[in-house]
């Protein structure tokens, strides 16, 4: 017979099984909703948790979860995630989690089973379910623990399958699933708070979301989101970037349900605050900015790079530096005749005037000369008032009819209380309707009275930068310096390579206007801006909502 112990040293060694003698375990509490949180379901489990350890002799060191969250995904969990994390650091290691259903661990088969085998193999760390008392420390305990997992993760396949068809149903007409998104609020049956309960469903813009339709045409306009999340805050509405990033993808604001249930896109039963076009368009603007269309960020020494564009091929400039002279240019991307390189600025060893010290005195001329200020702010002011005569005469009829009003309630309330011709309920029901009546129209009045205070600040604000338009460009940082560029030049700028002459194609009403002002009175120290003047290109189809700059 052939001696086998020779073999001895090939034979492969058992695995080192890892021990965990520490008493102390950690409980995990959860729910699956909101609704369950409210009420005593974790304290129950925590307490059960505790109850299980003093018998056992365990001593609970942490009680973590505590929160709602579904169990169906374990890696979209916020407090399982972070109990799996702080298990890995933790030193020394807790004996076992403890959880009151195995459910509460996870309801996921595959997933839930390859954690649970992380921790016990990798870790030293147990399961324990204390409603049966199992433990995974015990081979037959850990078999019967996954076998439940198992189970409660088919029995979220059961309850799916009686749902889904459901769900899948009410969202094709029409509905919503879940939480309404920032600017609407969801009323129906199944909602936390009680001042949205309704027997149908309904979906509704509320006061958030009357202002976030504003957000939306400035997104259209070109507006950069920090400015709208400025403006935002202006009208007391709240918003973070990365939340304002994704409201602009949401199909939802259009009116359209892009559920995954659904097998197409539905338009749903709620108003819009954005129109499909409108929501198509802004796309657009975000796909430009991030697709291929994009260009490099412009340089802060560069502003007026892809907004002046060659006077011969119509081509928007580039620009380069040279970063051991620490020089900048811009050059015509076509390379045309004259093209060369522009310098930026004006320099001791430059032999043209920088491209940017042009662009300040070509601004220069559609500023307004300081002795025209208060001028000017009287025409507008004066053209607004021609424009909206009808809604002045409108306010004071609204005045006229308030006063009415309260007259004839003090005459009621005189009348119930010194004669006996009206009774209590009549008194209470007239009066009631005689103070609705005068609150709407104070309403309307006190609307027309903050119109006018935002025409006031328009035509200080309008006033001050035009007159300081060049300044303000020079002084600014670059994405100030973007915006009066567009603001004062919509459709940008060309210049003449050769000569280095600017080029205008389209100037902003409003600087027309105080550039023929300042240009038409040079040279005389009598002439004054007419009273007459017109200006109705600036204030045509704003009525008492003048479109302010935003700088």
């Amino acid at each position: 017979m052939n001696n086998l112990n020779q073999f001895k040293t090939f034979q492969k060694k058992k695995a080192e099984v890892i021990t965990n003698i520490n008493k102390s375990i950690w409980g995990y509490t959860r729910v699956s909703s909101k609704k369950q949180s409210e009420n005593s379901s974790i304290k129950e489990q925590e307490d059960d948790i505790r109850i299980y350890a003093t018998r056992n002799n365990y001593n609970v060191s942490e009680m973590l979860g505590g929160t709602y969250e579904s169990a169906s995904g374990n890696f979209t969990r916020k407090e399982f995630d972070s109990l799996l994390l702080k298990i890995k650091k933790a030193k020394p290691k807790p004996f076992a989690i403890a959880v009151k259903f195995i459910s509460r661990f996870s309801r996921e088969a595959g997933g839930g089973i390859e954690i649970l085998k992380n921790l016990i193999n990798n870790h030293a760390v147990h399961l324990i379910e204390t409603s049966s008392g199992l433990c995974t420390e015990n081979d037959k305990d850990r078999l019967e623990i996954y076998t439940r997992i198992i189970e409660a993760n088919k029995e979220n396949y059961t309850k799916l399958e009686r749902t889904i068809p459901g769900l899948k149903k009410m969202l094709e007409n029409g509905g919503c699933l879940g939480k309404a998104p920032m600017g609407y609020d969801l009323y129906g049956r199944k909602v936390s708070n009680p001042k949205f309960l309704s027997s149908e469903q309904r979906v509704e813009i509320n006061e958030v979301g009357e202002k976030l339709k504003l957000a939306w045409k400035w997104k259209l306009n070109g507006e950069r989101d920090f400015i709208i999340i400025s403006k935002l805050k202006d009208l007391d509405v709240e918003i973070s970037k990365q939340k304002l990033s994704q409201m602009w993808s949401k199909p939802f604001y259009c009116g359209v349900s892009t559920n995954s249930f659904l097998d197409n896109p539905v338009r749903g039963k709620w108003k819009p605050i954005v129109s499909e076009s409108d929501f198509m368009k802004v796309q657009k603007l975000i796909s430009e900015k991030r697709g291929g269309k994009k260009s490099k960020r412009i340089n802060p020494h560069r502003p007026l790079t892809g907004f002046i564009k060659c006077n011969s091929c119509g081509v928007p400039m580039t620009s380069y530096d040279i970063p051991k002279k620490g020089l900048h240019y811009y050059k015509c991307q076509s390379g045309c005749r004259g093209g060369g390189s522009l310098n930026v600025k004006s320099t001791t060893n430059s032999q043209k005037t920088g491209v940017n010290n042009l662009f300040v005195e070509h601004l220069g001329k559609y500023q307004l000369d300081e002795k025209f200020k208060e001028p000017l702010k009287f025409q507008i002011k004066k053209m607004f008032s021609s424009v909206n005569k009808e809604a002045i005469q409108r306010e004071q009829s609204i005045t006229s009819e308030i006063q009415k009003l309260e007259l004839k309630l003090e005459t009621l309330k005189e009348n119930y209380y010194t004669t006996d011709k009206l009774s209590a309920e009549d008194f209470k029901k007239i009066e009631s309707k005689l103070i609705g009546s005068i609150s709407t129209l104070q309403a309307k009045s006190e609307n027309f009275i903050s119109k006018i205070s935002n025409l006031e600040n328009f035509v200080e604000k309008s006033v001050e930068i035009s007159s300081n338009i060049s300044n303000m460009w020079t002084s600014s940082d670059l994405e100030t310096k973007l915006r009066i560029q567009k603001l004062v030049f919509p459709s940008g700028l060309r210049i003449n390579l050769e000569n280095r002459q600017y080029l205008t194609d389209e100037v902003n009403s409003f600087f027309s206007l105080t550039s023929s002002i300042s240009s038409d009175t040079k040279g005389t120290k009598t002439k004054k801006v007419s009273k007459n003047a017109d200006l109705s290109s600036l204030v045509a189809g704003t009525g008492l909502e003048p479109v302010t700059f935003g700088l």
